[in-house]
């Protein structure tokens, strides 16, 4: 952990401690995925700044709703309301962002709060973090090169997608499964032109 690693034009992974041997290595670093692969192959994944708030604890049983009309969402979340939209369609440095969440977002969740259950809670914290696009929305996994793989561009999806994709790639690699034909990385050339759409977008990509 927190060692910086690179994959090599032939398929090496290097550190600052030289090269590792593996058999196969699975490239699962978000949005420094593109990075960590650039000079092996290149890939269409771009990253995104979301944000998303948590308010102190509510006297409620508070609902879980997603407003598709007015792109806002909430759900019960330690004792409170976790609320987010969010969304900057607007490409990110991985390594330069901003990490706290806008005071505009903030004001929003309390106008999204009003709009769901009629009234809102002060909020007990708020952040934003990184989501990776891709050109048509679904995640690239699968083999990228021999004994390379990568699992990225989630779209915000990761953790619900994740646990399934994961078993699925596992069984690629040690060769008893075979690849998720959408999800393959070979579907792009890599460079594609694409803008940046929203995970939650419930409009067909």
């Amino acid at each position: 952990e927190d060692t910086p690693a690179r994959v090599t034009t032939d398929g090496a992974v290097e550190t600052d401690d030289g090269v590792q041997d593996h058999d196969a290595v699975v490239v699962a670093a978000g949005a420094h995925t593109r990075s960590v692969v650039a000079a092996l192959a290149p890939l269409p994944v771009k990253p995104y700044r979301v944000q998303a708030l948590v308010t102190e604890r509510v006297d409620i049983e508070p609902p879980m709703l997603f407003d598709a009309t007015n792109g806002f969402y909430l759900r019960p979340y330690d004792g409170g309301l976790l609320v987010g939209d969010g969304t900057e369609p607007v490409e990110q440095d991985p390594d330069d962002w901003e990490r706290a969440a806008d005071q505009e977002f903030v004001t929003d969740c309390a106008m999204y709060q009003e709009r769901a259950v009629g009234w809102s809670w002060p909020d007990d914290r708020a952040w934003a973090g990184l989501c990776t696009a891709t050109p048509d929305g679904d995640p690239l996994v699968g083999a990228l090169a021999d004994g390379v793989y990568v699992a990225t561009g989630w779209q915000g999806h990761g953790l619900m997608r994740a646990p399934a994709v994961a078993e699925r790639l596992a069984e690629q690699i040690v060769g008893d499964g075979e690849a998720i034909s959408g999800f393959e990385p070979s579907r792009f050339d890599g460079d594609e032109a694409f803008e940046i759409v929203e995970g939650m977008d419930l409009e067909r990509r």
